[in-house]
Parts: structure tokens; sequence; C-alpha cells
């Protein structure tokens, strides 16, 4: 009796090892595990590539997707630069389409750097194919779907431009994620970073140049938060260089581009009453009488005059000074205070819309408060990022200017 007992005690035991070694050969199906942003609480992803099963984030339109794995085909509409900057030149490799049309003459100084780094952005039979307008909104949905993509990245007015063909890219299991770098806020800026981050199995470098961007911001917001109201609302007007002299450029609004920065930086942007975008009255900005004055510049088609504000990839110092000088000589101008005391500078339009824009908030903060940020170096720290992020990029380059 006693030896039946031990018998039945020595086949429990075994019966509760060999559970126990079940437990641990790896047969049974894990719990499925979820990659996502900070947003959704989780700040354990790698940077390497070796994804969880599924990836879910909530884009910059409010609108929550998931992948079941890591992309593999991606289009670009928007922001490659960021694409490039958080996945490194190796992510190129996924992209199977960019919004190609007029980039070479809207901004060809970085048409013309980024193509000679990466030839493979040349549309054309083994190059990356063109799937819309660079900047007119215009995305070419029948071939979107024939290239097949995991996800296509897209700006906010894209996707309120097609917004009627949304359903059709989801239906064919396409996945849009809307970013927004256009903003000029920390945290839509941060949340597009995140994104990236995890499409691209980069979530560390994302989260670096995250932590760079908010630790400048947050620094130019605490010094101007300490300085008395008045020193704050400095009068500043912002016009996009694109149309020579002779023609009023476009402003911001306090919510897009270079108006949200101004405002952020708590100076009066003269064109905050702006719906959007659009030039402003040329009486309103005299009777204004801003104190400092903004042109921005690029490299665009149409110079018919030589008198369109260069600025940014390709473009020397000494002619975007030469186009500065002319736009500070209108005649009407020169009444104006921003005039009288030569405040009157050049940045490059191009080089917004990206984690590395805080460069350009750095630059007006320091034009704006010239007392309190003396020691920010904004050109070298834009050459720093470039240099650390997308090495690739061998240019010359004029990204900010003054008066002579």
């Amino acid at each position: 009796m006693r030896r039946k007992s031990i018998l039945i005690v020595l086949a429990g035991l075994l019966i509760v090892i060999l559970v126990a070694c079940s437990g641990q050969s790896g047969e049974q199906i894990p719990e499925e595990s979820v990659v996502s942003s900070n947003i959704d609480n989780n700040d354990d992803a790698s940077s390497d590539g070796n994804h969880a099963d599924v990836i879910k984030f909530t884009d910059l339109a409010g609108r929550e997707s998931a992948l079941d794995a890591t992309p593999e085909k991606i289009i670009v509409a928007e922001y490659i630069s960021n694409y490039l900057m958080v996945g490194g030149s190796e992510s190129l490799d996924k992209v199977v389409g960019m919004t190609l049309d007029g980039w070479e003459g809207t901004r060809y100084g970085e048409y013309t750097v980024y193509t000679d780094a990466f030839p493979q952005m040349l549309d054309g039979e083994d190059g990356i194919t063109s799937i819309g307008g660079y900047h007119d909104n215009l995305l070419n949905m029948e071939l979107i779907i024939s290239l097949q993509p995991d996800v296509i990245i897209m700006s906010p007015s894209q996707y309120t431009e097609n917004n009627n063909s949304i359903s059709t890219l989801e239906n064919a299991g396409i996945v849009v994620a809307v970013l927004d770098y256009h903003s000029m806020q920390v945290e839509n800026h941060v949340q597009s970073n995140e994104i990236l981050g995890m499409l691209l199995g980069r979530e560390e470098v994302a989260q670096k140049q995250i932590d760079t961007y908010v630790r400048a911001i947050d620094d130019i917001n605490a010094r101007i938060a300490d300085l008395p109201d008045s020193q704050k609302q400095t009068r500043v007007y912002v016009e996009l260089g694109n149309k020579g002299t002779m023609e009023y450029g476009n402003s911001y609004n306090n919510i897009m581009l270079w108006g949200a920065a101004i405002n952020n930086l708590q100076a009066d942007n003269l064109a905050s009453n702006l719906d959007a975008i659009g030039p402003l009255d040329k009486e309103f900005i005299l009777s204004s009488n801003p104190e400092i004055i903004f042109i921005g510049g690029s490299v665009w088609s149409g110079d018919t005059k030589g008198d369109q504000m260069r600025m940014g990839f390709t473009v020397d110092e000494d002619l975007a000074q030469e186009r500065l000088i002319a736009y500070a000589q209108r005649p009407e101008w020169e009444p104006l205070d921003a005039v009288i005391n030569g405040e009157v500078y050049g940045v490059d339009h191009g080089s917004l819309r990206n984690i590395a824009d805080y460069t350009f908030t750095q630059y007006l903060a320091k034009v704006i408060y010239p007392d309190v940020f003396t020691d920010l170096d904004p050109v070298q720290e834009l050459n720093d990022f470039y240099e650390r992020y997308l090495p690739e990029l061998k240019y010359t380059a004029t990204f900010m200017v003054e008066l002579p």
C-alpha cells in the first residue's frame, strides 16, 4: 500500500515537471504585443527594427491606425526630409512613391542637394515613382493604389484636399498616416516624429530628435517668460519673397509656419488676422510700421526679373544679401522703423516643416530679443543637425541672413 502511494506521488511530480517544461518550450502562442506612440503610454519600443507584431498610433487628423508589421513599402507624399532624418538613408529603400512633380521648380536647392545625395529620388525607370505635385496637394490615387504601399504619409492639407479618396486607399489596405510639421506646435512636431519612429523602427532616434527640439523650445519659452511685458509684442512682418520686390507675397496667420513661430515668441504678427495665408495690403503694412521684417526665400522657378528672395541650399550669402537689400530698398518702405534701423532679415522658407526647424525659432528669437539669446548659434546648430542625421547631404547654403 505504501509502495502504491509513493508511485502515485512520483507520478504527480512527473506531471508537474512536464507541465512546467512545456510552459518554457516556446510552443505556446504568446499574447500579442502592441507598439504605440507615447500618446498611448508605451516607451519600450526599440530603434533597431525588432518590432512587435502590431504598430498602433493616432495620427494628426485624430485617426487611429494599426499595422500588423513594420511597413516594407511606403509612400512619402510630404515631409521627406523628416522621414530621412528619422529613418536614415537606408529608409529610402522602402519608399516607392513621392510627390516629385514640381519639386525642382518649387525648391530647386533642396531638389538638387537631395537628388545628388540620393539619385533614386529622380523619377524614372529605376527611380522612385512620382505620385503627385510637390506643392499643390494633388495626389494620383490610381497610381498610389497600383504601387501597393503598406502606408502613405501625408500632410493635413493633403488629407483635406484628398478627403474623398481616403476611404478608397484604406479599402485597398493602405494605412493613411497624417503628420503635421506645418503648424509649428510642439505637440504636433513631437507626435509626428513619434509616428515616424514607429513606422521606421527608429523610436530611439526619433526620441533623441524630439528631446533636442523640446529642450530648445523650452529654453526659448523660459527666457521670454522672464521678460517684462514691455519687451514683448514687437511688431513683426513676414513676407514670402517668391513674387519679387514689385509684388507683395504671402504672409501667415498665427497658426501656420512663420506666423505661428512669431506668435509663439509673443511678438505681434502683423498677419494674425488672416484666415490662413495671403498677401497683406500695402497700406496696412505701412500704417502698422513693423519694427522687424523677415523675407522668406527659396530658389523658385520664374525668376525672370532677378528679384525673388534667394535662400536655402545652393545659395551663397552674397546673393542672398543682394536680394535682401532690394527688398529693404522698396521706396514705400523708406519710413518704416524696420528699414530705418536695419532690422530686415532673410530666412529659408523651405527649411521649416521638420524637427530641425527649432533652429529657425532660435533665429527669430535672437532677432526679436537680441540681448536675451546672444549665446545661440542657430546656423551652426542646423548644420550640426544635418551632419548628425543626414551626413549624405553635401551642400553650400544660406539659411539665415541679415543686411550687410
